[in-house]
């Protein structure tokens, strides 16, 4: 790629929509924002519009990104709860969330009504409709499970979990749609449910990790478990560790490119920002293959995306503000709303996944030096 047509470090390879009207987004949404609200239906009962006319459960029916909670409500037998009067206040975990758990852990979980029970129960706040705003005002509330759970300065964030849909009109509820299941103190759990082979503690605790640290829309293409899952990039180095996750193939190939395999997977510490295969697919492919062959850019560009000496999580990003690259460049990293941007462009959509010698965040863009 030319030098006078390479992009200012603050923009990344992907079409920008600016001619995206603010005033149609919010229609469209009904006040409801965050990466995940992109897969509730346009029109129809499921759209923000239908679900604004029916009560919690019932809307929920109609979202196909919460049809694995619709199941566990009807095992538990808590449909007409969600239904009844209200007002509510909702935590609803995508099937994304539920799928993170190993699927012998949950069906057993489904099979236990009471511990099904006191598990959704601990995402719903009864007696108000609450917004966002209004859970960063309140910083804690008390579920109907009888348990405290916490909220983040920006209301986007419940105990560990993120807010990948916040502020969904329902007719008796305010419902915003979650990252991860929560799980009540173990203390609430009942000793026998405890004490069954179906769910330890070691279990729980196990189901626990699965579902914790790493956070983000794209967290969902992780497998769940074998080398690719995040326990699995965790044992591993950073590079080995990309190389079986399924949505960085096309990084891993740009590594393998430039020779830095070995750098990758050397002592570090690193921080490291990694496109997705979707980010390189925005380049033009007589670009990137240009790029590809060309090791000096090419290496340019990746180390442009590495901080070394430094594991750092994403609030400690937030926290700098402003990070030094290998390529000797510096990254900016900044809230906008409730999605962390890198160079005021890309986002951050699953932050602070572990390998063995680094902390990485995968991306939405490829970064590229000025």
């Amino acid at each position: 790629m030319a030098p006078e047509t390479t992009m200012a470090p603050e923009t990344t390879m992907a079409d920008d929509m600016d001619d995206m009207d603010d005033g149609d987004m919010e229609a469209d949404t009904m006040g409801a924002f965050g990466p995940a609200c992109s897969t509730v239906p346009a029109d129809g009962e499921g759209s923000f519009a239908g679900m604004a006319d029916d009560p919690a459960a019932t809307a929920a029916s109609n979202n196909p990104a919460l049809s694995t909670l619709v199941t566990a409500v009807g095992e538990a037998g808590l449909v007409d709860t969600l239904n009844s009067e209200g007002p509510f206040t909702i935590f609803a975990p995508v099937n994304d969330a539920f799928a993170a758990i190993p699927a012998d852990q949950l069906d057993a979980v489904l099979a236990d009504q009471e511990l099904l029970t006191s598990i959704l129960t601990y995402h719903v706040v009864a007696g108000q409709s609450l917004k966002a705003a209004d859970l960063a005002d309140a910083g804690e509330l008390e579920t109907v499970n009888g348990e405290t759970i916490t909220f983040g300065a920006e209301g986007t964030t419940v105990n560990d979990a993120s807010v990948v849909c916040s502020d969904v009109p329902t007719a008796n509820a305010t419902v915003h749609l979650i990252d991860a299941v929560l799980m009540p103190p173990m203390g609430d759990m009942d000793e026998g449910d405890m004490e069954s082979d179906e769910m330890d503690e070691e279990s729980m605790d196990d189901m626990d990790d699965a579902m914790m640290g790493a956070s983000g829309p794209a967290c969902s293409a992780v497998p769940t478990d074998g080398e690719g899952s995040f326990a699995g990039m965790a044992d591993d180095p950073a590079a080995t560790a990309a190389s079986n996750n399924p949505v960085l193939s096309t990084l891993v190939t740009a590594v393998s490119e430039a020779g830095l395999v070995d750098t990758l997977n050397s002592e570090g510490p690193f921080t490291i920002f990694a496109p997705t295969n979707d980010a390189f697919a925005a380049i033009p492919a007589d670009q990137l293959d240009a790029v590809l062959a060309d090791q000096d850019l090419l290496t340019s560009v990746l180390t442009y995306h590495v901080v070394a000496g430094e594991m750092l999580s994403s609030q400690d990003l937030l926290d700098a503000g402003t990070v030094t690259t290998v390529n000797g460049g510096d990254l900016t990293i900044e809230m906008d709303g409730d999605a962390v941007l890198v160079n005021d462009s890309a986002a951050v959509v699953c932050m602070d996944v572990p390998t063995a010698n680094a902390t990485v965040h995968i991306i939405d863009g490829v970064l590229l030096p000025g």
